[in-house]
C-alpha cells in the first residue's frame, strides 16, 4: 500500500485549526495607508533608519540610495580572550533579540533626542555574542547607532527578515534571476553596504498551497544567502516554519526543522521548550552534525510580565511560567527575547 497517497490529516487539522482561530480572533484596527508608510519611511531615513515594508521596496533598493548617515562606520572589533565571558571553557553563546515598542525610536537615531521616558538598552554587552534588531517590518536594518556600539564591544549585529501571517506576496521571496534569488542578492548586499553582520530569517506564515516544493526551494534560498554573505557574517533560522510548509513551533531541533538549521549558522527555538526537548535536540544535533552551541533556546522575557494585556505568553516551565531556568540550557546556547 502506498501511504503517500493518503492525506496528511495532522497537517490538514493544523491548518483548519489556524483558520478557526483566525476567524474567532478580532481583526486588528487598520494600520497606516501605504502612502503614510512611505512618507514615514522617508522621514525615518533622515534619522539614520533603513527598513522595508514590502517586497517591492526591497527589490527596488540600490546601494546608491543609501544616505551615509544610515551606514555603520565602526568595524567589528575582536575580543581579548582574557576579557570575554567564555574564557573558562563553555562554548555556549548568548544571543539578545531586541523587541521594544516597534523599534526605530528617536533616541536610536543618529541625532539623539533628550530622554524623558524609559528606553531600550543593554548594560552587559561583554556577555553577549550576537544582537538581533527586531521590528515588525518585512526587512529590518539595524540602526547604525546600535551597530557601532555593538561593534565597539565585539558583538555582531544582525537584521531581520520577518514574514508574518498578514504579509502579502510571499512568493516573491523565492523569485530567481539568472540563477540567483533576487531577495538573497539584495539581503546580502544590504548587510555589506549598511555595515552589519547578517540576518535572522523569521517566517511565520504557511507556505502557499500552490507551491508543493516550497521548503526545498526555501532551503536552497537560505543556502545561497549563506554563501552570498560570506563566512564573516551569520544567517540564523527561527523555529516557526517546518519542512512540511506549515508554521508549527517545534521548541527545539527536530526532524521538521533540522534541514533549515543545517544550511544556516544556527537555530533559535520557540519558547515552550522542556527538559525533554533539550535531550531530543541534542540527539537530532548529533545526527545532523549541528553542534549544541548552534542551537539557541529561547527565553521570552515578556512572558515574565503577568500584567501584560492579552492572552498569557508561555515560556519554560510551561505550567505557570515564571523563572527562566537558564541553567538547564548548559551546553547549548541561549537566546533572550525582548527587553534586557
Amino acid at each position: 500500500m502506498d501511504l503517500s497517497t493518503f492525506p496528511d490529516w495532522r497537517r490538514i487539522g493544523r491548518r483548519l485549526g489556524k483558520r478557526l482561530r483566525d476567524g474567532l480572533t478580532p481583526h486588528p484596527a487598520p494600520g497606516p495607508s501605504p502612502e503614510d508608510r512611505r512618507a514615514q519611511r522617508l522621514r525615518d531615513g533622515f534619522k539614520g533608519f533603513a527598513y522595508f515594508d514590502t517586497f517591492e521596496e526591497v527589490e527596488a533598493w540600490q546601494a546608491k540610495d543609501i544616505d551615509p548617515i544610515q551606514q555603520s562606520n565602526y568595524p567589528l572589533l575582536s575580543r581579548s580572550s582574557e576579557k570575554v565571558h567564555y574564557q573558562s571553557g563553555p562554548k555556549s553563546k548568548l544571543l539578545l533579540c531586541h523587541d521594544y515598542q516597534g523599534g526605530y525610536h528617536d533616541y536610536e537615531g543618529v541625532r539623539p533626542t533628550a530622554l524623558d521616558s524609559e528606553v531600550y538598552s543593554c548594560k552587559y554587552l561583554q556577555y553577549v555574542d550576537t544582537f538581533i534588531y527586531f521590528s515588525h517590518k518585512l526587512v529590518c536594518v539595524p540602526p547604525p547607532t546600535w551597530t557601532n556600539c555593538l561593534h565597539r564591544n565585539g558583538v555582531k549585529a544582525l537584521g531581520t527578515l520577518l514574514i508574518e501571517p498578514q504579509t502579502p506576496n510571499i512568493e516573491r521571496l523565492l523569485i530567481k534571476k539568472d540563477g540567483v534569488f533576487a531577495m538573497a542578492r539584495q539581503l546580502a548586499d544590504m548587510s555589506n553596504d549598511y555595515g552589519f553582520d547578517g540576518w535572522l530569517i523569521n517566517i511565520e506564515k504557511d507556505a502557499p498551497l500552490a507551491y508543493h516544493d516550497w521548503s526545498r526551494i526555501l532551503i536552497e534560498f537560505i543556502h545561497q544567502l549563506r554563501d552570498l554573505v560570506g563566512d564573516q557574517k551569520k544567517i540564523l533560522w527561527y523555529d516557526a516554519l517546518t519542512t512540511d510548509g506549515d508554521v508549527y513551533y517545534q521548541n527545539g531541533l527536530t526532524s521538521l526543522n533540522r534541514q533549515y538549521a543545517e544550511v544556516s549558522d544556527g537555530l533559535f527555538t520557540n519558547y515552550k521548550w522542556t527538559e525533554k526537548k533539550l535531550a531530543e535536540s541534542a540527539l537530532v544535533g548529533v545526527e545532523a552534525r549541528i553542534p549544541n552551541e548552534q542551537i539557541f533556546f529561547g527565553i521570552d522575557l515578556w512572558a515574565q510580565n503577568t500584567n501584560m494585556p492579552g492572552p498569557p505568553r508561555v515560556t519554560y516551565p510551561p505550567k505557570g511560567g515564571g523563572g527562566t531556568n537558564t541553567g538547564l540550557v548548559s551546553g547549548f546556547s541561549l537566546k533572550i527575547f525582548a527587553k534586557c
